[in-house]
C-alpha cells in the first residue's frame, strides 16, 4: 500500500509529528458572505444599461403609437374631405384669405362665393398648398379631429373690431375682392 504524503514525511525524518498534523482551516469572515448577495458593479451597471434600454423603448412605442394615431386621423379627415368636398372646376372667381399671415387664392363660382361670404361653406387646408370646399357641418366634424385644417373665415372674425382701430367705421364689404 502507498502511504500519504503526510506518513511518507514522517517515516523519512522530514517533518515533525507537530507540522505533520491537519492544519486548521480558517473560517471566512461574515463580511464574504454578505457580499456574495451583493451585487457586484458589473450586475449593477448592466441592471442600469437594461433599465436605461427599457425607459429608451417606451419612449419610442409611445412615439410610434403618436404618429399612428395622427395618420389614422389624418386619413379619417382626408375621407370626410373626400365624401363631402364641393366641386370647384367651373370656378373663375378668385377668392383670397389668410393661412399662416400669407394671402391664398382660390378659384370658386359665384354661389360658393356667396356661401363662402354667409359662413356656409368652410375652407380646409389639406397641406401642400392643397384646399378644398366643405359644408359647414363637415368642418365642425374636421375641427373635432384636428382644427389645424380647417381655415378661420376672416370674415366671421372681423364682426368684433379692436376699439384701438381707426378704420372700425369703414366696414368691409363681403364681395369685396383683393
Amino acid at each position: 500500500m502507498s502511504l500519504s504524503l503526510k506518513d511518507q514525511l514522517l517515516k523519512a525524518g522530514l517533518a515533525k509529528k507537530t507540522a505533520a498534523k491537519p492544519a486548521k482551516k480558517k473560517k471566512q469572515p461574515q463580511v464574504a458572505k454578505k457580499n456574495r448577495n451583493k451585487p457586484s458593479e458589473v450586475q449593477l451597471r448592466t441592471q442600469r444599461a437594461m433599465l436605461d434600454k427599457a425607459k429608451k423603448d417606451k419612449r419610442l412605442n409611445e412615439l410610434r403609437q403618436a404618429e399612428a394615431a395622427a395618420k389614422a386621423k389624418f386619413a379619417q379627415i382626408k375621407q370626410l374631405v373626400d365624401s363631402a368636398k364641393l366641386d370647384r372646376k367651373d370656378g373663375e372667381t378668385s377668392y383670397s384669405f389668410t393661412v399662416k399671415k400669407k394671402v391664398k387664392k382660390i378659384y370658386v363660382t359665384d354661389e360658393q362665393q356667396k356661401q363662402l361670404s354667409r359662413d356656409q361653406i368652410v375652407i380646409i387646408s389639406m397641406g401642400n398648398e392643397a384646399f378644398e370646399l366643405v359644408p359647414k357641418t363637415v368642418a365642425k366634424k374636421i375641427a373635432e379631429r384636428d382644427a389645424k385644417y380647417v381655415v378661420k373665415n376672416t370674415n366671421t372674425e372681423a364682426a368684433a373690431p379692436d376699439q384701438d382701430d381707426p378704420y372700425a367705421d369703414y366696414q368691409i364689404p363681403d364681395d369685396l375682392t383683393w
